[in-house]
C-alpha cells in the first residue's frame, strides 16, 4: 500500500468547501487504484488529506489528475508527502 498525505491551505472558504465536497463525493471515483480518501479539516481554510493507493504506480498516475492541477491554482498552497506504508497497528 502507498500513502499520500496532502497539506492544503486555501485562500477562500468557497474553494475550501468546493474541494472538500469534491474529495468526499468524487475523488474516490476519479483516481486509479485509490483505496480510500480521508479528509481532516484543521480550520475553515486548512485541510489534511490522506489518500491510500494500491501501489506507487497508481499514486503516480493520479498526480496528473489532481495534484498537478491543484498546484497550478494560485489560491491553493499545497505540500505533498508520500511513501510506502510499512506497517499498521490497531488497538483491539
Amino acid at each position: 500500500m502507498y500513502i499520500r498525505i496532502v497539506n492544503v491551505k486555501f485562500a477562500s472558504e468557497i474553494e475550501a468547501d468546493a474541494m472538500h465536497a469534491f474529495a468526499e463525493h468524487e475523488l474516490i471515483n476519479k483516481l486509479p487504484g485509490i483505496l480510500s480518501v480521508e479528509n481532516v479539516r484543521i480550520s475553515k481554510l486548512h485541510s489534511i488529506v490522506i489518500n491510500k493507493f494500491d501501489s506507487q504506480e497508481s499514486a503516480e498516475k493520479s498526480k496528473e489528475i489532481i495534484i498537478n492541477k491543484m498546484k497550478q491554482n494560485p489560491n491553493i498552497k499545497i505540500e505533498v508527502y508520500e511513501g510506502k506504508r510499512s506497517f499498521i497497528k490497531e488497538k483491539s
